[in-house]
């Protein structure tokens, strides 16, 4: 027998098997009396979009409170503006309603003809005051909110379709979408207080899982075999469902932990490409942290940050037991020590450009981790999740540029202004005094008597190059920033500028980790000139 049992990686429709007790789970949540907006969170390939496309299934069949469900991919081809994700909107509901295409003929009509925010609000309140009930499912919707092309009206917008309605929603992310989101208005933007406070987690496949995966194959582990299984998988759904397909091929029907062992030294080989996938999405912390955890075989979870034990138990890479973290996946364990042992330093890491393109966001999320005190906690984050980009996506690294460069002019002027805003006297008077009074920037102020400093970003780089003493006949009297500071915001805005007008060109990885190089340098000055 050679055919895949399960499909898994490169096919368009994956059944479910296993996860009833979390279908069940979100399923009561949004059949109770008054349902709960969720949120699902978890690490790529873990299975959210398979698991949602089960529940957009039960969702449409006949008992279901919901009469309209639309299952919305929107990661796939994320919009790129409000009014983008307003139409994109209107077109999934058009379709959904295409189900009962008599019934709703005139709401879709007016869908395709408007697509506008008045469109989508009068045919919610419609659907909801004729009793059809809505639920929207939007997959993959961390990919719009880090871009950071949408914004808070929007999200004010979407609350109103939720909030005031019978409607519910099903948002899936790798993360807290809130959290991801690069926009600080959309971050703190009221539609997420909608969401169930306790967001629906998918991680490894658990026992029941596992027994359902037996059952629909026709397996019978035998003395030692699920418990390897497990040893070897994590329960990983991808690891997991390939050593499964392994044993069919074998006819291994009824395995034991031998078979088991023989199963992974074939999955081990063939899914090495994608173990390399699933270790490059770790952060440099979480694989740090793992390195370790093997070499220890535990580690007393204590000693490791919450956000990192997440992040390895979530993979399917460690397991918690009591108040200790252990490996939980002996094939990814296999993976990175044969890793380990090719890489031999710093060379072969970055030996290539492929190697540099593979290895280059660790090496960025290490410099990072070097600030111990960061002056302020947003434009950290900003800057990490730049970072996260990497490699996949160079395209959306930089769409973080233009919030870094206007978060850190105003830390840099919450030293150097005075508190109403204006320069030091110390500064207009010597500004004021030959040979500066001839500089057009100061001449400027000097004209309009007006030492405010500038709304524009470009006359505030300005300013701060002379104050920086970066300019010809410009003696250096800032209080705290030095030129290092100066010059590093000078690159960022012109990076900034590359980001605003791509004339469709693509980002090299190279040139974007260039620029959030400089964004990491410019944290570690006002870092060490702040702190």
């Amino acid at each position: 027998m050679t055919e895949r049992l399960f499909p898994i990686l490169g096919t368009e429709d994956i059944p479910l098997v296993g996860r009833a007790q979390l279908l069940d789970r979100i399923w009561s949540d949004l059949t109770k009396p008054t349902p709960s907006n969720l949120s699902v969170v978890g690490p790529r390939y873990i299975g959210k979009t398979v698991l949602l496309k089960a529940l957009a299934d039960r969702a449409r069949e006949t008992d279901s409170p919901y009469k309209v469900v639309v299952y919305w991919e929107v990661g796939c081809n994320p919009p790129q503006s409000d009014d983008q994700f307003r139409a994109d909107l209107c077109d999934q509901l058009h379709h959904a309603l295409g189900c009962d295409a008599t019934k709703h003929s005139e709401l879709r009509t007016e869908l395709a003809e408007e697509k506008s925010h008045s469109t989508l609000k009068e045919v919610l309140d419609w659907l909801d005051k004729d009793g059809d009930k809505v639920l929207m499912i939007w997959d993959g919707f961390d990919k719009p909110l880090s871009q950071g092309h949408l914004t808070a009206p929007l999200f004010g917008q979407l609350r109103s379709y939720f909030n005031e309605s019978s409607h519910t929603i099903v948002t899936a992310a790798r993360a807290l979408q809130s959290e991801l989101a690069a926009d600080k208005k959309v971050e703190d933007s009221p539609f997420w207080n909608m969401f169930d406070l306790n967001p629906v987690r998918v991680g490894p496949l658990e026992t029941d899982d596992f027994q359902a995966a037996f059952k629909k194959a026709g397996f019978s582990p035998q003395r030692g075999g699920e418990p390897e299984l497990k040893n070897w998988t994590g329960g990983h759904p991808i690891l997991f469902f390939s050593m499964l397909n392994q044993l069919h091929s074998s006819n291994d029907m009824e395995f034991d932990n031998t078979h088991v062992n023989n199963a992974a030294k074939s999955v081990g080989q063939t899914l090495a490409e994608f173990m390399d996938t699933l270790w490059a999405s770790c952060s440099a912390d979480a694989k740090a942290t793992y390195r370790s955890l093997v070499e220890h075989q535990e580690l007393a979870c204590n000693t490791v940050t919450r956000e990192t034990q997440l992040a390895l138990t979530s993979q399917s890479l460690a397991s918690e037991s009591g108040s200790k973290l252990k490996p939980a996946c002996k094939l990814i364990q296999e993976h990175v020590q044969a890793s380990k042992g090719q890489q031999g330093g710093i060379k072969r890491g970055f030996a290539t450009s492929q190697d540099y393109e593979s290895n280059i966001r660790e090496l960025l999320e290490l410099r990072l981790s070097h600030a111990k005190r960061p002056v302020n906690n947003r434009l950290h984050k900003l800057v990490r999740q730049s970072i996260s980009h990497l490699p996949d996506d160079p395209d959306d690294c930089l769409n973080n540029l233009t919030r870094i460069e206007e978060l850190s002019l105003d830390v840099v002027w919450q030293f150097e202004a005075n508190s109403d805003g204006q320069l030091p006297a110390d500064v207009i008077s010597a500004w004021t005094s030959s040979p500066c009074d001839r500089d057009r920037t100061v001449k400027e102020r000097m004209d309009s008597n007006d030492w405010r400093i500038p709304s524009d970003r470009l006359q505030q780089i300005l300013i701060l190059e002379r104050l920086t003493g970066s300019r010809k006949d410009f003696t250096p009297l800032a209080k705290k920033i030095s030129k290092d500071t100066y010059v590093l915001l000078n690159a960022i805005h012109s990076f900034r500028n590359r980001t605003e007008h791509t004339d469709g060109q693509q980002m090299p990885v190279g040139v974007a980790a260039s620029a959030l190089l400089l964004c990491i340098e410019l944290l570690s000055c006002l870092e060490k000139e702040l702190a």
